[in-house]
């Protein structure tokens, strides 16, 4: 029996090209899926088939086994055998040859990837939580590491304002915190775990469709209006707290999106386990068995469920209702679980069974996303207080120099402090720095700023994993504290040292 994927075009279009970041938890996936299916009493043939169908990355070395044994007549044991020999990955190479020993044998096929699968789900686990670990470490270090931003402009400052300074040694500073705050960014990136949040189907849920089309209609009004408030001169603060405010208008939007999938993706684990429970101790469809579930345990998937039933008993086919819930929910861990229980059910598994394989990935990847939501709710506000230090250190301190400076050149005598009254003081410190230097300062702190803006942003998005889109929301947010402080900052220090 051939069953439709949910989103099966884009879907395939993403596994050909291989991601080892995200291997892990296909393969993870892919285990879960095979041992609910197998308790349909499924042949091998159909089982392998039905595994080369999955759009993940893991299913190439299934479909390998299939295509072994197809093309090449060969029994499924002896395909897994040749496939695992040549497999790199170990995890991979270790579960194909103990299949082939498995299958050789006569083992009970559902009950070998059944326990498998659990094994891995520990093992998956495991994995999840060190790279967590050496994350938290990682964001620890990279809060001090651009401390060194703030440290660099300081010094060159007050390096400034006493003594000689060359232009080398202006652009090697710069260039060392530049580099010190992209490396930490890069290391936070990397040992960051990589998950797919938000599923790609044509059908979204209500907050991501908001999203887009707001999007639409932002973007394009706040790029005509950002240029033409530079093309006329606007303050270049005033321009970012604009653009930014346009920026966080989408990506308040997506946030709130996020936040809706984690709690659908921590309700979905009880549903499908509940469901699976009911259909098998009544015997009856989805639709039935979901009349006798209680709504109120549903949490926040109560609306979703609802339709679900709806359509179900208004007889519309149950792929297509299925299809739309997982699209409406807008989570990649719920399409993959639904897809799980809906192909173990239609191939005739057990629903118990079924139900208890989907809802055991879906727990389990959802309480290591609890995990990683914790550290990165304690390092977002830690980040943006000390973006907002940060900047507001370096400004103000460029500030209070501009205004000493000209505040010197006020003084200074029109001919210049004569060698013999204050020798050498006319190449010294602040008497010495000319207009190419003040202007070269200043654009070594803008684009300070503008590093600290970006990488802090990219920065709490490592962290927090989620949908790309949410950079709207940590751009805009670090930008309008830059903006808010290139507009202050010099206006605090005029207004401290402008009667001096």
């Amino acid at each position: 029996m051939q069953l439709p994927r949910f989103g099966k075009k884009k879907a395939k279009q993403k596994s050909d090209s291989f991601d080892s970041e995200l291997l892990e938890v296909d393969f993870f996936c892919q285990l879960a899926y095979m041992a609910a299916i197998a308790t349909s009493g499924i042949s091998r043939s159909g089982l392998f088939y039905q595994a080369a169908k999955l759009p993940y990355i893991a299913t190439r070395y299934f479909r390998r086994v299939d295509f072994v044994a197809k093309m090449f007549n060969h029994d499924y044991s002896q395909a897994c055998r040749i496939v695992g020999e040549k497999t790199r990955e170990p995890a991979i190479k270790a579960l194909l040859l103990r299949m082939s020993g498995a299958l050789a044998s006569g083992e009970d096929i559902a009950a070998f990837l059944s326990r498998e699968s659990a094994i891995l789900s520990d093992s998956y686990g495991n994995s999840y939580e060190r790279k967590l670990d050496i994350l938290k470490k990682w964001s620890d270090a990279y809060v001090s590491l651009i401390l060194t931003s703030a440290l660099v402009t300081v010094m060159i400052v007050v390096t400034m304002m006493i003594g000689n300074i060359t232009l080398p040694f202006l652009f090697s500073m710069a260039a060392l915190t530049i580099g010190v705050t992209l490396t930490g960014v890069w290391f936070l990136y990397r040992t960051a775990p990589r998950e797919v949040k938000i599923h790609s189907l044509p059908i979204h849920s209500k907050e991501q469709d908001f999203a887009i089309n707001l999007a639409k209609l932002v973007f394009p009004i706040g790029g005509i209006v950002v240029i033409s408030l530079l093309v006329l001169g606007a303050d270049l603060g005033n321009v970012i707290i604009i653009a930014s405010l346009f920026l966080l208008a989408v990506g308040v939007v997506v946030m709130l999106d996020d936040r809706r999938v984690a709690q659908r993706d921590d309700d979905i684990a009880a549903f499908l386990r509940s469901l699976g429970g009911v259909m098998q101790a009544i015997g009856a469809t989805a639709a039935e068995a979901i009349s006798r579930i209680d709504f109120r345990s549903l949490g926040i998937l109560k609306e979703e469920v609802s339709l679900l039933h709806t359509r179900l008993v208004a007889g519309i086919t149950p792929y297509t209702c299925w299809r739309r819930f997982v699209g409406e929910t807008g989570s990649e861990l719920i399409n993959r679980s639904v897809t799980t229980f809906w192909d173990g059910i239609s191939l005739g598994g057990e629903p118990q069974e079924v139900g208890n394989e989907a809802s055991a990935f879906a727990l389990k990847v959802s309480l290591l996303r609890a995990q990683r939501s914790q550290i990165s709710a304690g390092f977002t506000w830690l980040t943006v207080v000390m973006h907002a230090v940060l900047t507001t250190l370096a400004v103000f301190v460029y500030s209070v120099f501009l205004t000493f400076y000209h505040l010197v050149q006020r003084l200074m005598p029109d001919e210049g402090f004569q060698e013999g009254v204050m020798p050498g003081m006319t190449s010294f410190g602040l008497f010495g720095t000319d207009s190419l230097h003040i202007e070269i300062l200043y654009f070594m702190v803008m684009t300070i700023v503008f590093i600290l803006t970006f990488a802090n942003a990219f920065a709490m998005y490592s962290i927090s994993g989620g949908h790309p889109k949410k950079l709207f929301f940590y751009i805009g947010l670090t930008g309008a504290i830059s903006g808010v402080v290139i507009t202050v900052a010099p206006s605090t220090v005029h207004m401290l040292f402008g009667m001096l």
